[in-house]
């Protein structure tokens, strides 16, 4: 796999990876706005700096979780992180981080029992809602983090309205990104997109 080329980050998304403490930690907005790279920096981070317990990332299902999120981190990491696509599990420097899928009303009994430190999802607006509520249940450790990514959807999603619409009085930063917030693409490329 070829090595990842990190680019630019743009200051927000260096803000971004700075200020994303919180307990629930989401980049919402534009495709190809630089979320999903940004948001790895910080998750990669957290894994890193964080204690030994366990791990968990989501998508929408196993296919697009690999897609989205593992292939990048493999390029990103190198040597330093691998992946048994069969056992559902990505090591980062030894770490163990479970994978899942979001792919129906069901799933929230994929990760019922675990107690996690913390999370990674991708497509969060494409989950069930009873998935979702079900892993902030399960982030029961000490200082345990969400760090997630989603793409625009209806104003009356439930992600809108009962958590991005609520971050005030959550222990929750929402991190908006617009195309213009990725240096990495054309003016060209945006006009075209727009």
């Amino acid at each position: 796999m070829a090595r990842f080329n990190f680019g630019s980050f743009s200051d927000k998304a260096m803000k971004s990876i700075a200020f994303s403490d919180a307990r629930l930690n989401i980049w919402e907005g534009a495709v190809r706005s630089g979320k999903t790279i940004t948001s790895l920096v910080r998750w990669l981070e957290f894994i890193k700096l964080h204690p030994n317990e366990n791990l968990i990332m989501i998508g929408k299902t196993a296919r697009t979780l690999k897609r989205n999120v593992i292939d990048i981190i493999l390029s990103m990491c190198g040597d330093c992180a691998t992946f048994n696509i069969s056992r559902g599990e990505l090591y980062i420097e030894g770490r163990l981080v479970y994978t899942a899928d979001a792919n129906d009303e069901r799933s929230h009994e994929k990760i019922r029992g675990i107690t996690l430190a913390g999370a990674y999802g991708d497509e969060i607006t494409l989950w069930p809602q009873s998935l979702f509520n079900t892993l902030l249940s399960r982030l029961s450790v000490e200082g345990a983090m969400f760090f997630g990514t989603t793409n625009p959807d209806s104003p009356y999603h439930w992600l809108k309205r009962e958590f991005i619409d609520r971050a005030g009085d959550l222990d929750m930063r929402v991190f908006h990104f617009l195309l213009e917030d990725n240096p990495n693409i054309s003016e060209q490329y945006i006009n075209a997109l727009k």
